[in-house]
């Protein structure tokens, strides 16, 4: 009988520790980020009118341990050093920094491409902010997920962002939204002259600008962003269209960044 319980308690002994030691290391593996959740938001209040708010969708690109903050170039107009940018950092957890915390300086940081409606901010390493970048390292897309060819038509995608500022209250959750590639690269009339564009379906509300589009059903921790949404198209009937920057021209331009400093 003393053997019998001995066998028993060694036995449930070693049923604890498998169970601990199970648990140790589902502690310590991190949860897969999923692709939506890498996307934030810029919050910016109207100096001259401030109970009124803008807010555009960003996403944050690493190339060679340098990271830059992407969103559309109207966007990026609309912010000041006083805004918020808000995400959901790699515990789930909402987060905000203003930019002054990374750029302490008056001058503009954002770089508008000149072809096209989008603009870069490179985040520099300054003290103070090391908790925030780690966030947003972490978050970072890689430069080489930003395809160099618009993929063809019908192609199924998914644009992130916070359209009508949904997702983007106490608790950061952006919205994804699924559709399809409806046009080539095309070259198209635009206040400054003109710019190539993609044409996708369906049509999404102010607030998405700057939200990047995936490719949708990727391999698990595969990621490809195809272009970067800055608008609608629309006629006299209602119909309407989103309008992409292709993401080879964000590709190109950071690429130009490295090698040109």
């Amino acid at each position: 009988m003393h053997r019998i319980h001995s066998l028993v308690r060694n036995a449930s002994a070693l049923a604890i520790a498998v169970v601990a030691f199970s648990a140790s290391i589902d502690a310590s593996e991190p949860k897969p980020i999923e692709a939506w959740d890498r996307v934030v938001c810029i919050q910016s209040q109207v100096e001259s009118k401030p109970d009124t708010g803008k807010l555009c969708s960003a996403f944050l690109v690493n190339a060679d341990e340098r990271l830059y903050l992407v969103t559309a170039g109207h966007a990026s107009s609309e912010t000041n050093l006083k805004s918020k940018l808000r995400y959901r950092d790699p515990d789930g957890v909402t987060q905000w920094v203003s930019l002054k915390t990374f750029f302490r300086t008056s001058t503009n940081p954002w770089q508008r491409n000149e072809q096209s409606d989008f603009a870069i901010a490179e985040l520099p390493d300054v003290d103070g902010a090391e908790t925030y970048r780690s966030h947003l390292s972490a978050l970072s897309i890689s430069l080489d997920s930003i395809c160099t060819e618009t993929p063809p038509r019908t192609t199924e995608v998914v644009t992130v962002g916070f359209p009508l500022a949904i997702g983007a209250g106490d608790v950061i959750s952006p919205v994804a939204v699924v559709g399809h590639v409806a046009s080539r690269e095309t070259s198209t009339a635009n206040s400054w002259g003109h710019e190539p564009i993609v044409y996708c379906s369906p049509a999404l509300a102010q607030g998405t600008s700057g939200g990047p589009a995936f490719l949708n059903n990727q391999p698990d921790g595969e990621l490809t962003v195809i272009g970067i949404y800055v608008g609608v198209v629309h006629d006299v009937s209602g119909a309407k269209l989103s309008k992409m920057v292709p993401a080879h021209l964000i590709r190109a331009h950071i690429s130009s960044q490295q090698t040109n400093e």
